[in-house]
């Protein structure tokens, strides 16, 4: 790697040298030989386990397509740019407890009968910018037999961690999603949204939920919205400063 001493700035590639900048630093990095062709990554044996790997992430990167749709309205208002292989990831860390079949082979519905299942999908965000923890100052989780959120009750200046931009509103959803893997198939639903002006004030986070009539595995979804109201108008913040996250499981 050199650094580039001239009054002309150079951008792009010319004969294998690509010119860029990195760290307020003008530089030049001439391009690798990988000494490895197409034919030997074929054909030499070495390479099988990563193969078989390549051949799992692509089964996974088919399966959250669906992943990411489960609850959409929720992910389109809360994710980050790492999302899509954040989603990819954890379906591989799924793929891996199918203690079944061997690797390239591996099926992401043997993964799901795992036992260690909750500890991989409960807690994980749509936007890692802004994880539940960092929004919501007390734990959060979602009773299956009561079909209630824990915690019922919020203080909303004591237990929010709010945005530092202008932001006086927020809200309260969360969704369902029967989620049928084999069939890549799911069922959504959403509860009532509970929107509230930032004041120092508990309020009750009671959510009318509707059932879903299947049951191959369940997820449920809280999401947390920020808006700034000016009279009556409402200007919901950039996504970045708002949170969804999988705060229930069952199967």
């Amino acid at each position: 790697m050199a650094k580039v001493i001239s009054n002309v700035t150079f951008r792009g590639t010319i004969g294998g040298i690509t010119f860029y900048k990195a760290s307020d630093q003008e530089l030049a990095r001439e391009k690798g030989d990988s000494g490895i062709t197409s034919k030997q990554f074929a054909e030499n044996p070495i390479f099988n386990r990563i193969k078989l790997h390549g051949f799992e992430f692509g089964r996974c990167s088919r399966k959250s397509r669906y992943f990411r749709m489960l609850v959409k309205s929720f992910f389109d208002r809360a994710k980050d740019v790492s999302f899509a292989g954040r989603v990819n990831q954890l379906l591989f860390e799924i793929i891996e407890e199918d203690l079944s079949n061997p690797i390239g082979s591996r099926l992401i519905e043997n993964g799901l009968t795992s036992p260690y299942l909750s500890e991989i999908l409960l807690g994980f965000e749509g936007n890692r910018l802004r994880p539940m923890t960092k929004v919501c100052r007390v734990p959060v989780s979602f009773d299956w037999d009561t079909m209630v959120l824990q915690p019922f009750s919020l203080h909303l200046t004591q237990d929010l961690e709010w945005p530092d931009v202008d932001a006086n509103l927020v809200e309260f959803q969360l969704g369902f999603a029967n989620w049928d893997s084999a069939a890549n198939s799911f069922e959504t639903s959403y509860s009532n949204v509970i929107q509230v002006a930032r004041e120092a004030v508990v309020i009750d986070l009671s959510f009318e939920i509707a059932p879903l009539p299947e049951h191959d595995l369940w997820l449920a979804f809280l999401f947390i919205g920020f808006s700034n109201k000016v009279r009556r108008k409402v200007k919901p913040l950039a996504r970045k400063w708002n949170t969804v996250t999988v705060v229930g499981m069952k199967r």
